[in-house]
């Protein structure tokens, strides 16, 4: 499904705003009753009709179902959920009703057995609109005419039995005919074209859409509004950027990457595009997720489609690649859909996998497997505690659905195809993705009709390494026997790799293995030595013999373990860490700070590996370093070290600034624009003077800001406002009618490092100053730099938090908020918050309350380190001073 929001943050990353700082998200009882509707009877069309009146928040509707019943039945029973139910018949015949809210079904009888064969259902109701992204739901938006209002639906995993009774469950797939009655001065999209128009008395118009094509029922779409809409044809297929009106312009670079997706996708899966057209409508607002992949009608929110004067490198590349991760679902996912929510990495770490491929081969200066790092070591971070789940794992219940949307299911499920991809080739890997998608067309598939398509293609055994990847929790970490040249002697032909389960905390240290495709080649060296670990404690891999430098494991960084290397080999890797691939310059990076914040090496390895990096060092690379640091400094708040800590992090990243400056240059590398926003950011909220006046200066100029520099600069100012600073913004954001723009404003208010300030936003969430959609993002922007601020508030005012989420995030939002946090007493009180969750859902908040306990331990154990590697430094810097 749905890219959200947590997923959007950094460069290329079709992804969320991190809502979810580091939780686990529950893990499913054993034997839990699966809330699943029986195989006794098959839909196989929808006539849905429906009449929506946005002012009163409510509509009415009727449907009309053709379904078979595979034997003689006492009843129909199909899904239902905040429906009224006015009548009921079976074949023309009246039928009894009867509802069941907690089941959410709906129950059909006729007080004698339904015989087996093809029926036809007729229902009419009444239903809810609602004011979050669920089910269907109203958007308001200002325009310099006044407030507006657009209509649109959210049915992943199972809110489409919202909008209408229905067998709402993904391996049920039906063809959907729907009918709509608006106002005559608005329109209407849905999957499908429109097939007839009828205008009505008194200003309204009915319009019906062609049938679809067989598909679950959470794909189905309708959004009204007073549209605009650009468009291009992709090899017959109508391809548009869908606004409200005035807006449609903003969506040309949006439009442009659908063209180069859809072209790119029918080419890879060798199946064209089935759909006469592929509408992205952009819907004003926020939610919890950022876009969805309704076939034939992909709905975002506004920012994640539109780019405006405001918009910046990272944003552009996240356009794309959420448009990819979207225009992939139509054939992973919605031509071929998984059987159940068991299997739902299937859709979105693939979809996330297939975004990536499309920008590395259409995009490749933007070394698009670089920037999606960061979303491999989130779901590192997340798949080290206890509590994790498989990548494929048991979801019974539509509330297990809802959490499974984590970064195991997209980020895992994507370092996963990865990793496969790399092990057995390229072509033959598309070979048996091709042979997977044809062999179940318009049908359900499961994980394993995967591996076998893939070992088919491929004659490799592949089934031992995905298996172990997708059906346990964790992976490795993988520690490496000293490899380099000892002094006089020559390079060991062989090395032990030992392998365990790396875990950040004492519950997880389990004693899973893994079978794992190894990539080994010595730093300075060229031959590379590929080879597979068996899932044994430990491997004797053969060496590569060009020269004498220690061995680099995991070299390509293609697999999914971290490498933990023997002292004397680190002390080279770090002399010499300029020398390294950028790609394992990065992968070194991620690794040595998992292993200092889980106590498996010390954190001043990470350090040494920081103050090794070169002035002119990938952009990835130095972004990994500057959102550490960064982490770190917020962790050091308070200590005595803070001033030499940040005075460290200042310095380090100064020669990356001074590189790139202020200034956009003419041709630069687009990764060059993403770094120069990253470090005005960083060192603004450090506290650079020199960043902080120039970023003050620029935005007394706002009009001539470019967007490249625009949105930093005022962060800054932002994070250092005074009070003046901060009314002058508040005043801003309440004035702009664009809502990408008022959500900009909003984060920079949010980022003001003044405790009263925080106050401030806060108190405002519980007025209507506050736009309903951006106050859950407003508060978590509060809790990265407040914490116990935004966790007091949340706590104290939980039913009205509550009431602005939907489904899916009113399990894991209050955990993570409260995951910023390092105080104990914080995580003692989201153990009480949690015991209203239901008991499948407490995991989440367990998960960040570890997370909490870790940041704590961090201070207490590693910081004082620290503290004394500064001092080193510092005192090493004194003496090369007196020297001179």
């Amino acid at each position: 499904m749905l890219i959200q929001m947590s997923r959007l943050i950094g460069a290329f990353r079709p992804r969320r705003l991190i809502l979810v700082a580091a939780i686990l998200l529950a893990a499913v009882p054993a034997g839990a009753e699966r809330q699943m509707l029986g195989d006794e009877a098959t839909p196989s069309h929808y006539a849905i009709s429906i009449t929506p009146d946005a002012d009163a928040g409510t509509f009415t509707g009727s449907v009309e179902i053709t379904v078979a019943t595979h034997r003689a039945l006492p009843a129909i029973t199909l899904n239902a959920l905040d429906l009224e139910i006015e009548s009921a018949a079976i074949d023309g015949s009246r039928a009894a009703f009867s509802v069941d809210p907690e089941a959410q079904t709906l129950t059909l009888t006729q007080g004698r057995e339904i015989r087996a064969g093809r029926h036809r259902i007729n229902i009419a109701y009444s239903g809810r609109i609602y004011d979050e992204a669920y089910g269907l739901f109203r958007v308001a938006y200002d325009t310099a005419q006044g407030s507006r209002r657009m209509l649109a639906t959210q049915f992943e995993p199972g809110d489409a039995r919202r909008f209408a009774p229905m067998w709402d469950q993904p391996n049920k797939r039906a063809v959907f005919a729907l009918t709509v009655t608006i106002p005559s001065s608005e329109q209407a999209v849905s999957n499908m074209p429109i097939a007839r128009t009828a205008r009505l008395s008194g200003g309204r118009t009915r319009i019906s859409f062609q049938p679809s094509p067989s598909m679950p029922s959470y794909l189905l779409f309708l959004g009204v509004g007073d549209y605009e809409r650009i468009s291009a044809d992709v090899d017959g297929v109508r391809l548009s950027v869908v606004t409200r009106r005035g807006e449609s312009e903003k969506g040309r670079e949006a439009l442009q990457a659908g063209v180069e997706s859809l072209r790119y996708f029918t080419e890879y899966f060798d199946v064209p595009y089935p759909l006469p057209k592929l509408d992205m409508i952009a819907v004003p607002g926020a939610g919890g997720f950022g876009a969805m992949e309704n076939w034939g009608a992909i709905l975002y929110f506004d920012q994640y489609l539109l780019l405006d004067e405001g918009s910046n490198e990272t944003d552009r590349q996240n356009v794309f690649g959420i448009v990819a991760h979207e225009i992939a679902h139509q054939w992973f996912g919605n031509l071929v859909t998984m059987a159940w929510w068991d299997d739902l990495w299937l859709n979105e770490g693939f979809a996330s996998w297939m975004a990536t491929k499309a920008a590395d081969a259409l995009h490749p200066d933007w070394s698009p497997w670089m920037s999606v790092f960061p979303d491999r070591n989130s779901a590192m971070e997340l798949d080290a505690r206890a509590g994790t789940h498989p990548v494929v794992q048991e979801v019974n219940t539509i509330e297990q659905a809802n959490l499974a949307f984590d970064d195991i299911t997209y980020d895992k499920g994507q370092a996963v195809i990865r990793m496969l991809e790399a092990y057995i080739g390229e072509e033959a890997f598309r070979a048996g993705i091709r042979a997977y998608i044809r062999a179940r067309l318009y049908g359900n598939a499961a994980t394993e009709d995967l591996w076998r398509a893939l070992q088919a293609a491929s004659g490799q055994p592949i089934l031992d390494v995905a298996r172990a990847y997708t059906l346990q929790p964790g992976f490795p970490v993988i520690s490496v026997s000293p490899s380099a040249c000892a002094p006089g002697a020559a390079a060991p032909q062989s090395v032990t790799l030992t392998q365990r389960r790396f875990a950040a905390d004492d519950a997880a240290r389990t004693d899973e293995l893994w079978t794992t495709p190894i990539s080994a080649q010595r730093l300075g060296g060229i031959a590379r030595v590929q080879a597979t670990a068996p899932a044994a404690a430990s491997f004797t891999l053969a060496a590569p013999s060009d020269g004498c430098g220690p061995l680099i494991v995991n070299a390509g960084q293609s697999a999914f373990f971290r490498t933990l290397y023997a002292p004397a080999d680190f002390a080279l890797i770090t002399r010499d860490f300029a020398r390294l691939p950028a790609i394992d310059q990065l992968g070194i990076l991620s690794d040595y700070w998992a292993f200092g914040r889980a106590e498996t090496a010390p954190l001043t390895n990470y350090l040494d590996l920081t103050a090794a990096l070169s002035a002119d060092a990938d952009p990835n690379v130095v972004m990994q370093a500057a959102g550490a640091l960064q982490t770190l400094s917020r962790l050091n708040r308070g200590r005595a070290s803070e001033g030499a800590f940040d005075a460290y992090v200042r310095a380090a990243l100064a020669p990356m600034f001074a590189r790139v400056g202020w200034d956009p240059r003419a041709g630069e590398a687009a990764n060059d624009a993403i770094l120069r926003d990253t470090l005005i950011r960083v060192l603004g909220r450090l506290g650079d003077p020199a960043i902080v006046a120039e970023a003050r200066r620029r935005t007394r100029a706002d009009e001539s800001l470019p967007g490249a520099i625009r949105d930093a600069a005022f962060r800054v100012v932002g994070a250092h406002a005074t009070q003046s600073d901060y009314d002058a913004l508040l005043a801003r954001a309440a004035a702009e009618t664009n809502f990408i723009a008022q959500r900009r404003i909003y984060g920079y208010l949010a980022e003001a490092r003044d405790p009263a300030l925080a106050r401030q936003t806060l108190a405002m969430l519980l007025t209507e100053r506050a736009p309903r959609p951006l106050r859950p993002t407003i508060l978590n922007d509060v809790a990265v730099n407040h914490p116990g601020l935004a966790w007091a508030f949340l706590r104290d005012n939980r039913a009205t938090v509550e009431g602005w989420l939907d489904p899916l995030r009113r399990l894991d939002y209050a955990p993570g908020v409260a995951a910023f946090s390092a105080d104990a007493e914080t995580a003692a009180e989201l153990g009480v918050y949690a015991e209203a969750f239901p008991a499948n859902a407490r995991q989440a908040a367990d998960g960040a309350r570890a997370a909490i306990l870790a940041h704590a331990r961090l201070i207490e154990t590693e910081m004082p380190a620290v503290d004394a590697w500064l001092a080193r430094r510092s005192g090493d810097a004194g003496h090369g001073a007196a020297r001179r």
